[in-house]
């Protein structure tokens, strides 16, 4: 469901998701466009830093993780920088990896999902799962080819809030 860029932070309740998307939304309103790689400061969302990841999308058409916070080598049982989505995620996931991941980069668009999870798949129980993800450019500024993204397994104790999805075009 699109929603407009402006009711981000009102659907967020998780601390790490907010200060992610207030300091990739500080940056897009002080560019007045998505900002590039090289003006993201981790320094303003440190206590997320545990969750978040950063993709690029290579010549060739693939998505390679260019870093992964600790929480998520620990689910994931080593680290992913340098990996592909084919070598890190059960195939039959890859190709919705690939959309969603395409959607933020060519819309250009933000992205917020609650839902349920159970990948990497017979590791690991079913688990709730919140994924938040920005475009940025490249360091030059001329191309759209990087996600940022920060991504929380198990919300809290107790039953997962309702799961949905939320699409922020960028103006």
């Amino acid at each position: 469901m699109d929603r407009p860029l402006d009711s981000l932070l009102a659907d967020l309740d998780l601390p790490g998701h907010r200060a992610v998307a207030e300091h990739w939304l500080a940056l897009y309103r002080e560019a007045g466009t998505v900002p590039s790689l090289a003006r993201i400061d981790p320094l303003h969302f440190h206590r997320a830093l545990p969750d978040a990841w950063i993709v690029d999308l290579t010549d060739d058409g693939r998505f390679q993780f260019r870093l992964m916070g600790e929480t998520l080598v620990q689910w994931y049982g080593r680290t992913a920088k340098g990996l592909y989505y084919q070598d890190l995620f059960p195939a039959d996931v890859v190709p919705v990896l690939e959309q969603q991941s395409r959607l933020v980069l060519e819309r250009p668009q933000a992205g917020f999902q609650r839902v349920h999870t159970n990948v990497p798949a017979g590791t690991h129980m079913p688990r709730a799962f919140e994924r938040l993800t920005f475009p940025l450019r490249d360091k030059a500024g001329d191309k759209i080819t990087h996600i940022l993204g920060n991504s929380i397994f198990n919300r809290a104790a107790g039953d997962p809030a309702p799961e949905h999805e939320y699409w922020y075009p960028i103006p």
